[in-house]
């Protein structure tokens, strides 16, 4: 009789504690549906491109850079300049003009509204007024897992795997993506598959209900 007296008790409380954490989760995710106000961050990149087993014309090669960055958040109004890119060696540089999204912490909006002397002089010529704290246009944005080696956005093939890397080293630390999983492995006498890079990029919800 003692054991079935102080059954029903234990079996209350943990109901109430499963129900408790069920909701603390729920609430967890909710926030993160919910996303968080981001802001634009300009960037100026000078990326290198130098394959060992994959050649890219030009043309083919700022291409998927274009898809590449957009899928992890870039600005759709990024441009790339080519300033030395030869088909046959497989070498290519580029100057990346872009935007992509940070969180709009005080310390971010403070960084985009501080101005040097040579901005306010260029400012000065234009006649332009350079962005205060309250002109800074927020938006919403998510956190978005993108797999390299399966969106199909990107049309990634085992021979990208160089170019992937390469990305890893020069731009994407400058954006907000974190790196989930990171296999990828090149090889000089070709790969199998395609990359096997998984990160968590910010990119605009408007853009992340659209995919």
């Amino acid at each position: 009789m003692r054991t079935f007296r102080y059954r029903k008790p234990l079996i209350v409380l943990g109901v109430a504690i499963i129900a408790a954490a069920l909701a603390v989760g729920a609430r967890a995710q909710s926030e993160a549906d919910a996303g968080i106000e981001a802001v634009w961050k300009p960037h100026r990149v000078n990326f290198v491109y130098h394959g060992y087993s994959t050649l890219y014309s030009c043309q083919s090669l700022q291409h998927k850079l274009e898809r590449i960055l957009l899928t992890v958040g870039a600005h759709g109004d990024l441009a790339l300049r080519t300033y030395a890119c030869d088909n046959l060696t497989g070498t290519a540089r580029f100057q990346i003009a872009m935007e992509s999204p940070v969180a709009a912490t005080p310390e971010n909006i403070r960084e985009l509204t501080t101005h040097g002397s040579q901005d306010v002089l260029i400012a000065r010529v234009r006649g332009e007024d350079l962005p205060s704290a309250e002109d800074v246009q927020r938006f919403p944005a998510v956190w978005k897992t993108v797999s390299f080696g399966r969106d199909r956005r990107m049309r990634l093939a085992p021979g990208d795997c160089e170019l992937v890397r390469a990305l890893q080293r020069q731009i994407l630390p400058r954006m907000s993506v974190q790196v989930v999983s990171n296999n990828v492995r090149c090889s000089v006498y070709g790969n199998i598959t395609s990359p096997r890079l998984v990160v968590s990029a910010l990119v605009p919800a408007k853009t992340a209900l659209t995919d």
